[in-house]
């Protein structure tokens, strides 16, 4: 899981733009869901993650013809709220 955290927060950070992100933290996640290494209680934050690189669409054209893609600024603030969730979640368990 550490590789996804990282990835989050490089991306948070700047260091990876956000088609590179969308990209990179769908395929982690997806290997990671199915090897089952992941621990339930980050599940519910990482799957929201993992659902709005799905619908990140970077060009406003193609946003236009289908209402539930989601540009730049929309994918940030889903990932910024969820990666604090999980933050405060590994948190609590140290």
């Amino acid at each position: 899981m550490d590789d996804l955290l990282r990835c989050v927060k490089g991306y948070l950070e700047g260091d990876l733009l956000p088609e590179r992100f969308s990209y990179d933290f769908l395929a982690m996640y997806v290997s990671h869901f199915d090897d089952g290494d992941l621990a339930e209680r980050y599940i519910d934050a990482l799957d929201d993650i993992s659902e709005a690189c799905g619908w990140y669409e970077p060009n406003p054209d193609h946003r236009k013809d289908y209402k539930d893609y989601i540009g730049e600024e929309e994918l940030k603030q889903v990932v910024q709220e969820k990666y604090q969730a999980i933050k405060s979640l590994l948190d609590k368990s140290t």
